[in-house]
C-alpha cells in the first residue's frame, strides 16, 4: 500500500514538474524571423525582424518548444530538417507569411509536435516527411496546414502518428498522403497524380500509386477533394483513392473513417488489402462521392466490419460495392447508397462493363455469409436483391454532365433511405433528414438550395 502511495506521489511530482517546465517554456516563447530578401539577412544575426536569418534551416535549429519562426516570402533552396520539437500545447512552429509565398525543397521532421504552415514546396522528391510507424521513425503530434505542395516525384505528406493534416493543396505529385495512426486528414485537395515509368515483367509500366495510403488505427479522412488524374491512363496504371496493404509489411489497421470526400478518376475507389491473420477491421465509408473508377469501387479484402453508408458511386467499374469472402461479411452493412452509371463508356473508362451494384461473392459458397443491405438505389446495373428494400430507379441528378450529382426535386432517392444514427449530415454538412426520411446517396435534398 505504501509503495502504491509512493509511486503515485512520484507520478504527481513528475507531472507537476513537466507542467511547470511547459508553462515556463510557453511564457518565454520567442518569435524569430527568416527573410532571405532582407538586405541585412544573415544566419549570424539574432533572428529579429530587424536582423533576420537568411535560411529556414537556421530558424529550425534555433527554435524550441513554444517558439515560432516566421518565414518571409522568397525562394529558399533548402531541404529543411527539423530536429527540435515541442509539446502538445507548445509546439515548434515554422510559418510562412504571407502564406504560400516562401518556397522550399521540402521538410524532414525528426521531432514531435512540429507545426509547418503556409509553405510552398516544389520540385523535389518528397514534400513533408514525418516518418512511418512500421519503420519506427514516425514522429508524433505534428500539424501540417495550408501548404502548397507541387511537382513532387514521391509523396506529398508522410504524416507520422497523431497528426493533423488540413487545408493543403497538392498538385502533380506521385502520391498524396502516407497516413499513420491517430491522424486526421481534412479538407485537403490533391489535383493530379503523376507516375514514372518502371520496368516490370519485361515491360515499361506506370508505377502504381494512391491519393491516400494509410496504415494503423483511428485514422480519419474527411472533406478531401481528389481529382485531375487522366482517366485514359487508369486501365494501364493502378490508382486508389484510399488503400493499405496490411498483407505486406504493415500491421493490422482498425477504425478507419472515410467520410465527406469527393473523389474523381482512379482504378479502384478503395481496395485496402489485408489477410485473415492480420485482423484488420472496422472501416467506414460515409457520405463520399466516388466518380469514375475502372474495375471496382469499395473492396476491402479480408477486413471485417465494413460499413458503406450514404455514398454516391458513379461509373465505378463492374462492382461498386464488392464482398469476396465470408470474413468480409462479418459485421458489415451497405445502406442508403446511390449506385449509378451515367454515360458510362468503356472506351473512356476502361475495364469491364457495369454488372452488379452490389456483389457478395461469398454467398454463392456460403449462404450464411450475408451482409446487412438496406435501401440502396441502383441505376444502369443489376440488382442482385440482397435486400427487399434495394431498388432500381433513375436518380434524376441535378447536372451530372458537369459533375453535380445532387438530387433534383422529384428524385426517387428523396426520403427513400433508412435512418442511420451515425449519419447526421450529408457531404456538404446539410442536416439529415430534411424531409420525412433520409435521402439516398451522399447528398440530402435541401429545398432551400436544391429546389430550383
Amino acid at each position: 500500500m505504501n509503495g502504491t502511495i509512493g509511486y503515485r506521489a512520484r507520478r504527481i511530482g513528475i507531472m507537476a514538474a513537466t507542467l511547470a517546465m511547459l508553462a515556463a517554456g510557453t511564457a518565454g516563447a520567442a518569435t524569430y524571423f527568416v527573410d532571405a530578401g532582407h538586405p541585412r539577412a544573415a544566419d549570424t544575426n539574432d533572428g529579429s525582424a530587424a536582423a533576420p536569418w537568411k535560411t529556414v534551416q537556421r530558424g529550425a535549429d534555433a527554435a524550441r518548444a513554444g517558439d515560432t519562426v516566421v518565414v518571409r516570402a522568397g525562394v529558399y533552396d533548402e531541404n529543411v530538417t527539423v530536429r527540435n520539437g515541442g509539446a502538445e500545447e507548445a509546439p515548434v512552429t515554422l510559418r510562412a507569411d504571407p502564406a504560400r509565398a516562401a518556397r522550399t525543397k521540402g521538410f524532414v521532421v525528426e521531432a514531435d509536435f512540429v507545426v509547418l504552415e503556409g509553405f510552398e514546396i516544389a520540385d523535389t522528391e518528397n514534400g513533408i516527411f514525418a516518418g512511418e510507424a512500421h519503420r519506427n521513425n514516425a514522429r508524433k503530434g505534428c500539424r501540417f496546414v495550408n501548404n502548397l505542395i507541387r511537382d513532387i516525384a514521391g509523396t506529398g505528406i508522410t504524416t507520422g502518428e497523431r497528426a493533423i493534416v488540413r487545408d493543403n493543396l497538392m498538385r502533380n505529385v506521385h502520391r498524396g498522403f502516407f497516413v499513420n495512426s491517430g491522424t486526421l486528414v481534412e479538407n485537403n485537395e490533391v489535383d493530379t497524380l503523376v507516375a514514372p515509368l518502371v520496368e516490370k515483367d519485361g515491360e515499361r509500366r506506370l508505377k502504381k500509386t494512391q491519393y491516400a495510403f494509410f496504415a494503423g488505427e483511428d485514422i480519419v479522412f474527411r472533406g478531401n477533394y481528389f481529382h485531375g488524374s487522366p482517366m485514359e491512363q487508369m486501365h494501364k496504371w493502378g490508382v486508389d483513392f484510399f488503400v493499405t496493404w496490411d498483407a505486406w509489411i504493415m500491421g493490422p489497421s482498425r477504425r478507419i473513417l472515410i467520410e465527406n470526400n469527393r473523389c474523381f478518376n482512379a482504378t479502384h475507389a478503395s481496395e485496402p488489402e489485408a489477410n485473415n491473420l492480420k485482423q484488420s477491421s472496422h472501416i467506414t465509408y460515409r457520405n463520399n462521392l466516388f466518380v469514375n473508377t475502372v474495375f471496382v469501387g469499395v473492396l476491402p479484402k479480408e477486413w471485417t466490419h465494413v460499413t458503406v453508408e450514404n455514398n454516391t458511386f458513379i461509373n465505378c467499374g463492374a462492382y461498386p460495392v464488392w464482398f469476396q469472402t465470408a470474413r468480409q461479411c462479418e459485421g458489415s452493412s451497405v445502406r442508403n447508397n446511390l449506385i449509378a452509371y451515367w454515360k458510362h463508356d468503356q472506351r473512356v473508362h476502361g475495364g469491364p462493363p457495369a454488372e452488379s451494384g452490389i456483389l457478395n461473392r461469398a454467398v454463392a459458397q456460403n449462404p450464411a455469409a450475408t451482409i446487412v443491405s438496406e435501401n440502396n438505389m441502383l441505376w444502369g446495373c443489376r440488382n442482385r436483391e440482397y435486400s427487399p428494400t434495394d431498388f432500381v430507379a433513375e436518380p434524376q441528378f441535378a447536372d451530372p454532365d458537369n459533375g453535380d450529382f445532387r438530387l433534383k426535386p422529384g428524385s426517387p432517392g428523396i426520403d427513400a433511405g433508412v435512418a442511420i444514427e451515425a449519419v447526421k449530415t450529408d457531404l456538404r454538412g446539410v442536416a439529415r433528414p430534411q424531409g420525412a426520411a433520409y435521402d439516398i446517396g451522399a447528398y440530402e435534398f435541401d429545398p432551400t438550395r436544391d429546389g430550383k
